[in-house]
């Protein structure tokens, strides 16, 4: 089951390995020295603990009875400048709720900038930024970290200061079961808990990997929208207020040879009630070759394509249909 945070949680991974020595009466001991990569975590546990925060809101409901109910929402957060911009899960933006944002022992009220529901991501400003505010810089070359490699989570569980989570990265994904996720996301391997979701993740080198959206609760693991995914949408908040979530007026699955394994897209069923869907040309069993001349084979691939391409673009295909190619142009559509 997928779990969305609004509570949502955070998760990371890693091994790291560790040595024991022997005494004169060969009985084993803990060396109280550290081992390189055990130092390397916590160094970069403390280049980042000051950047995370608490973020905290409250929103009324009046029941069919008209009674009124207060429901506290409890969320991890970071700062991405020295202004004292966070940046953290989904959260309201209409009048009423209030924010706040605690960091060690100090609370701070706080405005929304902009929220996105869709990909569960928020920019919320601190009212009065405290002096000297640590923050992690977001305009970093990012690129997909490998599958098994090292992830490392700072989170704000509960009333608990920053802690550190540790884990491998164990997927990339851009959809689960039936949910399809606006880009592809990258799954960490640790469990989450109340209150981390909107955390950062780091790879071993200290480069950041993402923010954590979803939580995996079956499988003990989690959903992060990677560092350049967060680079496109925070743009689009600081600029636009929302963020473009393109469509097409088709519906795309990945199919695989069985006999090959290799992998390609068809298009299963086209939207009737579009009016870009019609003109196109496009037929249910077609198959998709290359998108904007690149050719393109996995659904990730697709859903990125769509993610990172502008409102109102016409996108080229290069579509198979029988023992026929054909060019297909498709207008971009706005969810």
């Amino acid at each position: 089951m997928l779990r969305r945070f609004g509570s949502f949680a955070l998760a990371s991974a890693a091994l790291v390995g560790a040595t024991v020595a022997g005494t004169p009466s060969d009985q084993p001991a803990r060396s109280s020295e550290t081992i390189p990569g055990e130092q390397r975590l916590i160094e970069l546990y403390r280049d980042y603990r000051d950047t995370v925060v608490k973020v905290k809101y409250a929103v009324k409901t009046v029941d069919e009875n008209g009674k009124e109910h207060v429901a506290l929402t409890v969320q991890s957060g970071f700062y991405i400048d020295a202004k004292g911009t966070v940046l953290t899960n989904a959260v309201p933006t209409q009048k009423g709720p209030r924010l706040r944002i605690e960091k060690d022992g100090l609370q701070l009220l706080a405005v929304p900038l902009a929220s996105d529901p869709r990909s569960n991501i928020a920019l919320i400003q601190v009212a009065k930024p405290p002096p000297g505010i640590r923050y992690i810089d977001l305009s970093q070359p990012a690129s997909a970290p490998r599958i098994g490699s090292l992830a490392y989570a700072i989170t704000s569980p509960l009333d608990l200061a920053p802690t550190p989570k540790l884990g491998i990265v164990t997927g990339q994904e851009s959809s689960f079961g039936e949910i399809e996720f606006p880009c592809t996301y990258t799954r960490i391997g640790i469990s989450s808990g109340p209150a981390e979701g909107g955390s950062p993740v780091f790879g071993s080198d200290g480069a950041l990997i993402g923010l954590s959206v979803a939580s995996l609760p079956d499988v003990a693991s989690s959903y992060v929208v990677p560092t350049r995914s967060l680079q496109h949408i925070v743009a689009q908040l600081r600029k636009n207020g929302t963020v473009f979530h393109p469509k097409l007026p088709v519906q795309i699955s990945e199919r695989v040879n069985p006999n090959t394994l290799q992998r390609s897209l068809e298009v299963s069923a086209l939207d009737a009630s579009s009016a870009a869907a019609k003109p196109s040309g496009l037929q249910a069993g077609d198959l998709i070759l290359s998108l904007q001349g690149k050719a393109i084979s996995g659904i990730n691939e697709w859903r990125d394509a769509l993610f990172f391409s502008p409102a109102g673009q016409f996108l080229s295909l290069t579509i198979q249909r029988g023992e026929e190619q054909k060019e297909i142009a498709l207008l971009l559509e706005s969810q």
